[in-house]
């Protein structure tokens, strides 16, 4: 009988402990997840709002890149912010500079997004 109740306790011990570590983990795997769509959502809000603004130029497309622009600021990654400014900066005169902002940003969603990078054979 004296070793019967230690063992009962730890066992209760194990499992309360197994309790709190599992609802830790799952509230960090569904951050992850949370954070995960939200960066997906703003860069697909984002090239689609360039797509618009591109075919069909006009100030209700510009709002709604500036928009979808402020998204990727707050959830995606300094690199992609860096790329679409620079998209924004350049102009149709200096359409190969623009090619390079817009491939360093799709470049840098797939890196965020854990995709993996692009790879180029030469």
């Amino acid at each position: 009988m004296e070793w019967l109740l230690p063992l009962l306790g730890g066992l209760g011990a194990g499992t309360l402990i197994t309790k709190i570590t599992d609802h830790f983990l799952t509230r960090k795997s569904v951050g992850r997840d949370l954070q995960y769509k939200e960066k997906r959502e703003a860069y697909l809000g984002l090239l689609e709002a360039l797509h618009k603004a591109a075919v069909a130029p006009s100030s209700e497309a510009s709002k709604n890149f500036a928009l979808w622009q402020t998204r990727v600021q707050l959830f995606g990654s300094p690199a992609c912010a860096v790329a679409v400014q620079g998209i924004i900066d350049t102009n149709d005169d200096l359409k190969e500079l623009r090619n390079k902002y817009f491939n360093d940003l799709i470049q840098a969603m797939r890196v965020d997004l854990n995709l993996g990078e692009i790879t180029t054979s030469k």
